[in-house]
């Protein structure tokens, strides 16, 4: 059951979701509240949170997650307060010594910069566990995408929990068939993270496919090939037998086609006819890379507002420009603009035969009809004051516009629940409005099949802000066009513009976390959603 908008920001204990996928790792079963694998062992009595707790030293011991979304706790019990999640392969700065083992046999260490976590089936103290030594590398944070990503392009393709024999793949498998050994070779065009970014994550310019560019093989160019091709030893780690499962799961899934995946290594595997290259995904399990293709991003992105003003705005359906004269009728000229390109507008229009042009520049209009204009604010919300931050999203407009009190710092198209104005708690598709707060921040999220009407699944959508229950903001590797409403609840961005906004966007997270979740009465940044 979704919780009502509110006219003020606030936050509730919330129930079990729907908006992102119940499949996501344990963080958000735990974030929400939801029923847990963890039982209560421990009377309230048990659960005084330890005072003058030291921050473990940056250099000093470390412990690694070995399940994704392993849980930190606000003190040495799993009946206290998620403060957030760890990934698999995470390795953590821990206390030198347990505070306490009570409902925990390996112990309750501190971890930096606050919390718990119960050394067990989720955590070692073993630096150089197989989980450690195949996802040590991580999310590039510093990137638009935090992994590389992948979608199903044959038939189907199998996700497989342990490392599968030829029989295993036989069995799974059966008749499907893997891509052409000609698309290997098929040159790829620029990704979301050849986009050049600042020291703040802000776009500066067009995609650069530069050598050394994510992806991209000794010859220079980008294909699918190397796509997949990761660096580092390109056969399977000995270790890594047969039958060797990483996640702890029995679980062998089959992904439908279109679906997505995030990678974060791969290997060869096999010999002769039977040689094949698996890929690891960012939860620690493989599949083969012959069943997939490229998920680049989207390289689109939105407008940095520093030193500018509104009104902007992004054309729609590749329009063209048109010349204005007092005497004679719109001459077209000859100059067809990018579907989404974004135009800084002077601000002049004018109606010409009951048609209404912006104009670009002093010789370039534009009709309304073929752009999403982003207004100027006259009026704005009480809370909008300081410099306080806060995102404004238009679900008539399909934008979404970054603030800092009344001072607009970036705008651009987004894609919300199909149903703009629908009532979501009526089951509508559509995105809740009212006014909330970022509540929870994560890396990357599974997101509800809902959300692309159940067609495949979407693992790991990037730069995720939950702002209400089953609603959050994320970034989308599998959408290419944006200012279009199409998903079911949640509001999706470029991953460039994702990235950009995630980092500006409080809460901070934790160096090495994967999920941050605030607490109920922290200031953070608010999010506006409105028709």
């Amino acid at each position: 059951m979704q919780r009502r908008a509110t006219s003020r920001p606030r936050a509730t204990a919330a129930p079990c979701r729907r908006g992102l996928a119940a499949a996501t790792v344990a963080s958000l079963v735990l974030l929400s509240g939801c029923g847990s694998e963890r039982q209560d062992d421990a009377s309230s009595a048990d659960e005084v949170l330890p005072q003058n707790v030291p921050v473990p030293a940056a250099n000093g011991p470390k412990l690694v997650a070995i399940r994704h979304g392993a849980a930190v706790y606000d003190r040495p019990a799993t009946t206290g307060t998620v403060l957030g999640t760890l990934r698999a392969g995470a390795k953590i700065a821990r206390s030198e010594a347990p505070y306490g083992k009570r409902g925990c046999e390996g112990g309750w260490y501190a971890v930096r910069p606050r919390g718990f976590v119960c050394v067990g089936s989720e955590i070692t103290l073993d630096v150089d566990h197989p989980v450690q030594r195949l996802l040590g590398e991580g999310p590039a944070l510093e990137r638009a995408l935090p992994f590389r990503y992948a979608r199903v392009k044959a038939s189907a393709a199998v996700l497989y929990s342990a490392m599968p024999t030829a029989a295993d793949q036989a069995q799974a498998e059966g008749k499907g068939k893997p891509l052409a050994e000609e698309a290997l070779a098929r040159r790829l065009g620029p990704a979301a993270t050849d986009v050049p970014l600042d020291d703040t994550s802000l776009p500066t310019g067009v995609p650069l496919l530069e050598r050394d560019a994510e992806g991209v093989g000794p010859d220079g160019y980008r294909t699918l090939g190397s796509w997949f091709t990761f660096p580092g030893p390109s056969a399977r780690p000995a270790w890594l037998t047969d039958g060797a499962s990483l996640t702890q799961s029995t679980e062998t899934r089959v992904l439908k086609p279109k679906s997505g995946v995030a990678l974060v290594g791969s290997f060869m595997t096999g010999e002769g006819a039977s040689e094949r290259r698996f890929a690891v995904t960012a939860d620690g399990r493989f599949v083969p890379t012959d069943r997939l293709g490229a998920a680049l991003g989207s390289t689109f992105f939105g407008v940095p507002l520093a030193g500018r003003s509104l009104p902007i705005a992004f054309a729609i359906r590749s329009p063209n420009t048109y010349a204005l004269t007092k005497s004679a009728e719109p001459e077209r000229l000859d100059e067809e603009l990018e579907h989404n390109q974004a135009l800084l507008l002077t601000g002049r229009f004018r109606t010409v035969d009951g048609t209404l042009f912006y104009s670009i520049d002093d010789e370039r209009w534009i009709r309304h009809r073929d752009i999403i204009l982003v207004q100027a604010r006259h009026k704005f919300p009480e809370f909008a004051t300081g410099a306080q931050k806060w995102i404004d999203v238009s679900l008539a407009n399909q934008t979404l516009i970054a603030w800092e009190g009344r001072r607009p710092v970036f705008a651009t198209l987004v894609s919300t629940g199909a149903d703009r104005l629908g009532d979501p708690n009526a089951g509508a598709p559509s995105t809740l409005q009212g006014t909330f707060r970022v509540r929870a921040k994560h890396v990357s999220v599974n997101i509800d099949d809902a959300e692309v009407k159940a067609a495949y699944s979407i693992t790991d959508a990037p730069w995720a802000l939950e702002f209400a229950d089953g609603f959050a903001i994320t970034g989308s590797y599998w959408q290419s066009h944006f200012g279009e409403a199409e998903n079911f609840h949640n509001v999706t961005l470029s991953p460039v513009d994702a990235h950009w906004l995630f980092g500006w966007a409080g809460p901070e997270l934790p160096e090495g976390w994967h999920g941050v979740r605030v607490a109920d009465d922290a200031a953070t940044t608010i999010v506006h959603v409105h028709k």
